[in-house]
C-alpha cells in the first residue's frame, strides 16, 4: 500500500489552535481498536490548509510560558505506552497536547535509508480519535542493529562483566516503533561516537523535513530527541561502568581502572591528591554526555527554522540513581544552550525503607525513627527531581512528568505510592499532581504505562477523567496569573561535587531502604531530606549553587547548602561575598569546601563556614542527638543514620553554640555561629527532621504558612496544600486567596483537613 492511500485519513481544515469547529462527532471513545491502516478514516493532506505551527516559550508575568501560533497556552500534555488505547480518555479530559514516544530505529531501515509509514499512520490514528490535537515528538534514538552489527568499534564497552541475556536483547516494538525495557539493553552505541553522532544526526535531519514538507508541519510543535538508559539520557549500562570504548578514550584521555572508579581513598570522599584522574575523568564524562544532547537539540532548532520546541530529560539532581555513571551532571550548558527549550523530569520515586511494608508504599524514615515524609502516595509531596528556580532562572520551561500508578492497576508493585490501591487515595493523588502543577506554575504530562502493566489505562476511568478535567479548566485561568516565586526559604546544590564522593556501588543496592543503586550522599543527604524541606510548611525554592546571586541573600532568610563539598578558592570567595552583610541563615552539610582541586583541606572548610573543626578519621554513625535550647524552647532528638562512616567532623570552636553532638563520643556536631553579617549553621549528618527544620526556619526570620508540617507549592498568585497530618491548621498567606470552589476570598484561613487531603488556593477576580 503506498503512503498517498494509507494517509486518507484526516478532513481537519480551519481548525483553530485548540477547538476545531470542523471536528466530526463520532463516538470515538472505544473505536481504538476499529482503526485499521487501510480504512481511509480521514484525508491528511487537507491538513495543508492550515499553517505552520509555531511554537515558543516565552517568560512573562512571573515564569516561562508556553505560547502557540501566538497565544498562551496551559501546558498539560498526555503520552502513554499504547498511544491509541488512551488518546480518547486524554480528550475527554481537556488534554489536547500529545507527547507520542517513537522509536526511530525501527524506521531507521539501512545507511541513509529511512521509512516513515509507521509514524504517519500512528499520528494519523490519534488525529482520527482526536481532531485537536497538537504533538511535542518524543524521538528515542536508540541505535539499529544493523549499523551496530557495521561499526564494532562504536559499540560501549564496560569496566564489569554484565549478564550475556542483556546483550543484543530481542525485545518486541510497540505500535510506535518503541522497544520498551530497552534500558536493560547493553548492546548500544558510545555516545562519544563522532560516526555515530554523524549518522544519527543526518537521520534525525530526514525526520524533520519530512515533517516540514508534511501536512503534519501545523499540529507538529516540538522534538525531543532522547535515548539511554530508561530512554531519559541516562547512560547505557550505569551497573557496569561505561565506557572504555575508544570513541570514549578519544573524548576523555585515560580512563581509570574499575577499581579506582569505584573506591575512595577517604571514606566518603575522594582525595584530590591521589584521586585527581578519577575526578577529572567523571567531569570529561558528563560532558560528553551533556554535548551529545546538545548535538542534536541544535539539528532540531536549525533544521526547523527554531519555529517549534526542543527539550531535554536532564539536569536530575534530587534522587537521581547511579549517580556517577548517569551522565546527567553536566547541568550548566544544558541550561544556558539557547536550543533547550524545556525540561522535563518525573517526580520522585523514592520508596519506603521499612522492610515490613511492600516496597511501593511510601513512607521514609532515619536510623533514630523520624518519620521523614512521603514521597509518591496520599500524603505524599510529589517534590521534583529538579531544581526549579534554576529552570526558570534560565527561561525554560519545566514539564513534570506524572506517572502514579492508580487503582485501576491490577499489580500494585508500581509507582504510585502509599494509598494509589483505593478509589480516594487515587483521587488525592491525581488533586496532588494537579494542584501542584497549577500553583507552581510550570508545565507536566500524563505518562500512562497502564496498557502494558495492567491491560488497561491508569487514567480511563469517568473518575479519573473529570478530576484531570477539572484541573485542564482550571489551568485557563492560570495562564493570566503572576508565577513569580515567593519562597523565603531555598536549597542550593553542587552537581560536581558527586565526582569527588563515594561511588554508588559502595552502598548498592539499598536493600529495604526504598532506593535502589544510589550512592550514601544522594541518598540521605538530598533525596531523604527533601522528604522534611518539603513538609516546612511554606513554599522553598530550589537551584542550583552556580545561579546564586547577592540579591537572593537579602531575599531569602533560610538558605540550605546540601552538598557543596568540592569548591575553588575563587569559589569561597564568590560565596563569601555573596553572604557577606546580609542577615540570611545558611545551614551548611557535612564537608562544605573541604575538597579542592589539589588537596583536601580543612582550611578552606574554615574560611568558608567561619568554623573551626577538627577531623574524625575514625568511622562512626551519621548520627546526633539535637540539643536546642533557647528562652522559648527545650528541644532533645535523635537524628541521622547509624551506618558508620569517614571523615566526619568536629566543630571545636569556644565562639559557636552547640546545637548537637555526635552519638557515639558526645563531641559537637551541630553548632550555630553568627559569622561576617550572617548566621552560619554547621550539620554533620542528615536528614534534619521536619521538627528542626521548621524551627531553623522561624529562627531565621521566614514565615510558616501552615501551622502544621504541610507540604505547601505556592507562587505569587496561586497555592496547593497537602496535609501531612489531620486535625486543624491555621494557614496564612501574603496575599488573600479564596479555596477551589469556595467563595472566601481572605488571607488567613482556618482549615481542618484529612490526611492526605489536597486544597488549592487562589484568586478567581485576579
Amino acid at each position: 500500500m503506498n503512503r498517498r492511500n494509507v494517509l486518507k485519513f484526516f478532513g481537519l481544515s480551519g481548525s483553530t489552535m485548540i477547538f476545531n469547529p470542523f471536528s466530526l462527532n463520532l463516538n470515538v471513545m472505544n473505536r481504538a481498536a476499529e482503526i485499521d491502516d487501510s480504512i481511509p478514516l480521514f484525508n491528511l493532506e487537507k491538513l495543508k490548509n492550515e499553517p505552520s505551527a509555531c511554537a515558543e516559550i516565552k517568560t512573562e508575568r512571573g515564569g516561562p510560558r508556553l505560547s502557540l501560533n501566538g497565544s498562551d497556552v496551559y501546558p498539560l500534555f498526555a503520552l502513554s505506552t499504547s498511544m491509541t488505547k488512551t488518546t480518547t480518555a486524554y480528550k475527554e479530559s481537556g488534554i489536547n497536547f500529545l507527547a507520542p514516544l517513537l522509536g526511530m530505529s525501527a524506521c531507521w531501515v539501512g545507511p541513509e535509508k529511512y521509512d516513515w509509514l509507521l509514524f504517519d499512520k500512528l499520528l494519523s490514528k490519534l488525529l482520527y480519535l482526536n481532531p485537536d490535537a497538537y504533538f511535542i515528538l518524543r524521538l528515542h534514538l536508540n541505535t539499529p542493529k544493523w549499523w551496530k552489527d557495521s561499526h564494532p568499534d562504536e559499540i560501549i564497552k564496560y569496566g564489569l562483566p554484565f549478564e550475556e541475556k542483556f546483550f543484543d536483547m530481542e525485545l518486541p516494538l510497540g505500535e510506535n516503533g518503541f522497544p520498551y525495557g530497552i534500558g536493560k539493553d547493553v548492546y548500544e552505541v558510545s555516545w562519544a561516537s563522532e560516526i555515530w553522532l554523524a549518522d544519527t544526526g543526518k537521520m534525525v535531519q530526514s525526520f524533520l523535513e519530512y515533517i516540514n514538507n508534511s501536512p503534519l508541519k501545523s499540529r507538529v510543535i516540538g522534538y525531543q530527541p532522547t535515548t539511554g538508559f530508561t530512554g531519559e539520557w541516562g547512560y547505557f549500562g550505569p551497573w557496569y561502568l561505561p565506557d572504555y570504548s575508544n570513541p570514549m578514550k578519544k573524548a576523555v584521555g585515560d580512563i581509570p581502572t574499575p577499581e579506582a572508579r569505584m573506591n575512595t581513598t577517604f571514606g566518603l570522599l575522594r582525595d584530590p591528591d591521589k584521586e585527581k584522574d578519577v575526578i577529572e575523568f567523571y567531569r570529561r564524562f558528563h560532558d560528553v554526555c551533556a554535548e551529545a544532547i546538545l548535538y542534536f537539540a541544535k539539528i532540531v532548532k536549525e533544521k526547523t527554522d527554531r519555529r517549534v520546541l526542543c527539550g531535554a530529560f536532564y539536569t536530575y539532581v534530587l534522587e537521581n540513581v547511579m549517580m556517577q555513571e548517569i551522565g546527567n551532571l553536566a547541568s550548566e550548558p544544558i541550561l544556558k544552550s539557547k536550543d533547550i527549550d524545556y525540561i522535563v523530569s518525573p517526580y520522585s520515586y523514592l520508596h519506603t525503607n521499612r522492610s515490613d511494608r511492600p516496597r511501593w508504599t511510601s513512607d521514609i524514615y532515619d536510623d533514630a525513627e523520624n518519620w521523614l515524609g512521603r514521597a509518591r502516595g496520599v500524603g505524599g509531596d510529589g517534590a521534583d527531581r529538579i531544581l526549579l528556580e534554576s529552570i526558570k532562572r534560565h527561561k525554560k520551561l519545566y514539564i513534570v512528568e506524572l506517572d502514579p500508578s492508580t487503582y485501576l492497576e491490577k499489580k500494585l508493585y508500581s509507582e504510585g505510592g502509599s494509598g494509589h490501591e483505593t478509589v480516594e487515595g487515587t483521587k488525592r493523588i491525581i488533586q496532588r499532581d494537579m494542584a501542584k502543577m497549577f500553583a507552581a506554575g510550570y508545565g507536566g504530562w500524563f505518562y500512562d504505562f497502564g496498557p502494558t502493566r495492567g491491560g488497561t489505562g491508569l487514567y480511563t476511568s469517568q473518575l479519573i477523567i473529570n478530576e484531570i478535567k477539572k484541573f485542564a479548566q482550571l489551568g485557563e485561568q492560570r495562564k493570566l496569573q503572576d508565577i513569580s516565586s515567593v519562597a523565603e526559604i531555598a536549597a542550593v546544590y553542587d552537581t560536581k561535587s558527586f565526582f569527588v564522593t563515594q561511588h554508588w556501588t559502595k552502598t548498592a543496592p539499598y536493600k529495604g531502604l526504598g532506593c535502589y543503586y544510589v550512592d550514601f550522599i544522594n541518598h540521605w543527604f538530598l533525596a531523604c531530606q527533601l522528604r522534611t524541606y518539603s513538609r516546612i510548611g511554606a513554599p522553598m525554592d530550589y537551584f542550583f549553587r552556580s545561579d546564586l546571586k547577592k540579591s537572593d541573600c537579602k531575599r531569602y532568610k533560610l538558605l540550605f547548602i546540601p552538598n557543596s563539598y568540592y569548591l575553588t578558592s575563587d569559589e569561597v570567595d564568590q560565596l563569601r561575598e555573596i553572604l557577606k552583610g546580609s542577615g540570611t541563615t545558611v545551614v551548611w552539610y557535612y564537608a562544605p569546601g573541604f575538597v579542592t582541586p589539589e588537596k583536601l583541606d580543612l582550611k578552606q572548610m574554615e574560611r568558608l563556614t567561619g568554623f573551626h573543626f577538627k577531623i574524625l578519621t575514625e568511622p562512626g554513625p551519621m548520627k546526633i542527638k539535637s540539643d536546642i535550647r533557647n528562652d522559648k524552647l527545650f528541644f532533645q532528638k535523635n537524628f541521622g543514620v547509624i551506618k558508620n562512616q569517614f571523615p566526619r567532623f568536629v566543630v571545636d570552636d569556644k565562639k559557636a553554640d552547640a546545637l548537637g553532638h555526635w552519638t557515639d563520643n558526645g563531641e559537637i556536631a551541630f553548632a550555630k555561629k553568627e559569622f561576617d553579617g550572617w548566621f552560619s549553621v554547621y550539620v554533620g549528618a542528615a536528614p534534619l527532621p521536619v521538627e528542626i527544620v521548621r524551627w531553623l526556619a522561624q529562627s531565621s526570620g521566614a514565615k510558616l504558612w501552615s501551622s502544621k508540617a504541610d507540604v505547601v507549592y505556592a507562587t505569587k498568585d496561586a497555592v496547593a496544600l497537602i496535609a501531612t497530618e489531620m486535625g486543624e491548621r491555621s494557614v496564612e498567606f501574603p496575599k488573600p486567596l479564596g479555596e477551589l470552589g469556595d467563595s472566601n476570598i481572605s488571607d488567613k484561613h482556618e482549615l481542618n483537613m484529612e490526611f492526605g487531603e489536597v486544597k488549592t488556593f487562589f484568586n478567581p477576580n485576579d
